[in-house]
């Protein structure tokens, strides 16, 4: 799978538009989707402040490279992907303050 690809495929999985996406990132809707039909190729620093802005790691988009298809199996995948690594998150945010203990 093509990189701009891969970026919709975490942006729409995430359930985020791509004028909001774009905004929050300080570019045009219209450069997001020229990145993600694989028009423009973006920066490293791009790369960096997608990811931030989607709350995934940058080799998130690399994780599909050299796969040809996208399925509803892949975007089922990157749904349990990404709820796993929001709970990651909150476990290692909570790791950080062992004082802060959260109701049952």
């Amino acid at each position: 799978m093509e990189l701009g690809k891969a970026i919709k495929l975490v942006r729409t999985a995430s359930g985020r538009r791509q004028g909001e996406v774009a905004e929050s990132l300080g570019v045009t809707s219209n450069y997001l989707s020229l990145v993600e039909n694989g028009k423009r190729e973006p920066s490293v620093s791009f790369l960096k402040r997608l990811g931030a802005t989607l709350g995934v790691p940058v080799g998130f988009f690399f994780l599909w490279e050299g796969s040809e298809t996208t399925t509803s199996k892949n975007m089922d995948q990157l749904r349990d992907l990404l709820a796993q690594l929001e709970a990651m998150y909150v476990f290692a945010k909570r790791g950080k303050n062992p004082g802060k203990r959260t109701s049952a």
